[in-house]
């Protein structure tokens, strides 16, 4: 009975986590894309990301492997 509650427990805080996970972090977030693309636009081969999702070097991982996307932004499939 106790590896069930502390089970339910572990469920209710991961969604809490998640909940959390999804708040809107832009001062950061805002920061850290605007050094970051510097080096997207210097170096070919690194990829935006969530950064700009409609940057041409997310191509490759929106077209992905077999056809699902390798991009996840937000925890939502970028196709």
């Amino acid at each position: 009975m106790k590896y069930l509650i502390i089970f339910l427990f572990l469920v209710l805080l991961s969604f809490g986590l998640n909940a959390a996970a999804d708040e809107d972090w832009t001062p950061e977030f805002k920061n850290f894309c605007a050094v970051y693309m510097k080096y997207v636009n210097k170096y070919k081969g690194i990829n935006a990301g969530c950064c700009e999702i409609d940057h041409p070097s997310n191509d490759i991982a929106k077209a992905g492997w077999k056809g699902e996307t390798l991009l996840f932004c937000d925890g939502k499939e970028i196709v």
